[in-house]
């Protein structure tokens, strides 16, 4: 009998066949698609969710009053003007019909570094929100059931008037004067939101007291 030890066999692994591979990355990918989601995932999902097909206890859409639905498109026309003022001012190289002394320098303005956002101009920005604010405002739009277009619009003015936050800051804290134009499109995003922001969640029935289907609300 030999002193020395021989070492077990081991069996030559064995290869997975391109099959089986496949099989294994289709395991892998239900796997993740069925792990838990985020919690903001989970959020956007619901509200998604319920947007798109609301269940059946969930408030029907009221109707506005006349009088919201009228401010709101005629201050989205007014913003729509002086963003298309701006905006071909922008590229035709117009002076603006604006003062330059003091304070209030229109040609700073609108020709600072901070008037182009993302590699677009301002004014076009302003002239996209406008246009899409006209869209939604319209009276059809208004006295639609659909909630996901409700809720559009409820974004849309947040959104816009986040993006004035941020102009308004740059006039007075970085360039140090402001201009009459972009002022006054400030202030109509300013009153669309609030009137949005006080018309929207009743109309979808968020937070307020519960109101029979289409039933006008004037409050």
């Amino acid at each position: 009998m030999s002193g020395t030890r021989t070492r077990p066999r081991t069996s030559p692994p064995v290869r997975s066949t391109r099959r089986e591979r496949a099989a294994l990355q289709s395991r892998a990918a239900r796997e993740r698609q069925q792990a838990p989601r985020g919690a903001l995932s989970r959020a956007f999902a619901g509200v998604t969710s319920y947007l798109c097909k609301p269940p059946p206890d969930a408030p029907q859409v009221v109707e506005a009053a006349r009088w919201r639905s009228i401010s709101a498109l005629v201050l989205s026309v007014g913003g729509l003007g002086v963003s298309a003022y701006l905006t071909v001012a922008h590229y035709s190289h117009i002076k603006l019909a604006c003062a330059s002394s003091g304070i209030v320098n229109c040609e700073k303005v609108t020709t600072s570094a901070q008037s182009v956002f993302l590699g677009v101009p301002v004014a076009v920005w302003g002239l996209v929100f406008f246009v899409v604010m006209v869209a939604l405002d319209l009276p059809m739009a208004w006295r639609s059931a659909d909630r996901r277009i409700h809720a559009l619009r409820l974004a849309a003015t947040v959104v816009g008037m986040c993006f004035v936050l941020y102009l308004v800051s740059a006039e007075l804290l970085i360039i140090k004067n402001i201009c009459l134009w972009c002022t006054s499109v400030h202030a109509i995003t300013f009153l669309l939101f609030v009137l949005t922001v006080s018309t929207v969640p009743q109309m979808l029935g968020w937070g307020g007291p519960e109101t029979r289907p289409r039933q006008r609300w004037t409050h």
